[in-house]
């Protein structure tokens, strides 16, 4: 088998085998979310379409409860 990825407290690299199907051993599969987590690019045009969305229906709410 494989040596972890992962990183120990001290910064040194962790001498455990890995999980089977993984890169990481059991005690730093939590590190395994983080990495592919931060390789993730922010789709923008999703993120201002959403909010606009939420503003329009938060503006149709809000002249409905007024009325």
């Amino acid at each position: 088998m494989t040596q972890c990825r992962g990183t120990t407290k001290q910064g040194a690299r962790c001498r455990r085998e890995v999980t089977e199907g993984s890169d990481y051993c059991f005690i730093h599969m939590d590190q395994a979310g983080q990495a592919s987590y931060e390789r993730q690019e922010w789709d923008v045009d999703a993120i201002l379409k959403t909010a606009l969305g939420f503003a329009l229906i938060g503006a149709v709410i809000l002249f409905r409860i007024r009325r």
